[in-house]
């Protein structure tokens, strides 16, 4: 396949519609969605709100790094296409300058988005919630005590997948971990599984986000990269393809397959 062009560059708040769009989009095709909101596509508005809002919380709580593409309606625009949201100290540190502490701004925090309930499976949410935060603690934050690159989440739309854009966003934060000398971390969702195995994550566990006679469950897998491990795909060690010049706002552009 031809190397498409994408440009890297952190978020601002100017890109707000655009990620939430794209977390809207790509949300139908990740089955943590699905699982939290069973009924979503009952009360679409409501979900776009929650998107809106998660987004927001995003912006203001950890580093996120959007990727750029072509668009595919507007000739010679860019698009935003995808985002990382990644947890770096420096995101800690940006948090606890603005608030004082380490958590996010009140209406940021999920329990003040004014969702209404029925849009979303009570009891799955605050299973989910509930288990990321306990096994983040013993899978992550409890072995790797001088910190830790993690990446929270990473969507990419439909109309832009399978071009590069996840694996330029996982570089991104790799190579930041990597630069800290930290380990690279990430609870992977079957949609990023492939792709974290081939640039060299190692699964260390895996823990099950369920609801007491629930049939439906989700199976979280734990995966770690070394900061000293190389990026490797199908067997061969590669470089992550950033381009070593700074680019806008100071995140290097790339180009990639």
């Amino acid at each position: 396949m031809a190397s498409l062009h994408h440009n890297l560059r952190l978020a601002t708040e100017a890109d707000l519609p655009a990620m939430t769009d794209v977390l809207n989009a790509a949300s139908r095709q990740d089955p943590i969605y699905p699982y939290r909101f069973p009924d979503r596509h009952l009360y679409a508005s409501e979900f776009a709100l929650l998107c809106q809002q998660k987004c927001a919380e995003y912006l203001a709580s950890s580093t996120v790094v959007v990727c750029e593409m072509p668009s595919a309606t507007e000739a010679g625009a860019m698009q935003v296409a995808a985002f990382a949201v990644w947890d770096t100290p420096a995101s800690h540190h940006m948090v606890q300058a603005r608030t004082g502490s380490l958590e996010p701004l009140p209406s940021q925090r999920p329990s003040s988005l004014g969702v209404p309930i029925t849009i979303g499976h009570k009891d799955r949410m605050n299973a989910f919630k509930s288990a990321c935060v306990q096994y983040k603690a013993s899978f992550f934050d409890a072995k790797y005590q001088g910190g830790h690159v993690m990446l929270r989440i990473l969507l990419c739309h439909p109309d832009y997948q399978r071009r590069g854009a996840g694996r330029a966003l996982t570089e991104w934060g790799i190579n930041e971990a990597q630069r800290l000398g930290l380990h690279t971390t990430v609870f992977a969702s079957p949609m990023g599984l492939r792709l974290y195995t081939k640039l060299g994550f190692i699964e260390i566990g895996r823990f099950r986000v369920e609801v007491e006679g629930d049939k439906e469950h989700l199976e979280i897998p734990a995966l770690v990269l070394s900061p000293t491990a190389g990026i490797w795909e199908t067997g061969r060690e590669t470089t992550c393809g950033m381009a070593t010049g700074t680019g806008y706002n100071g995140v290097s552009p790339t180009v990639c397959a």
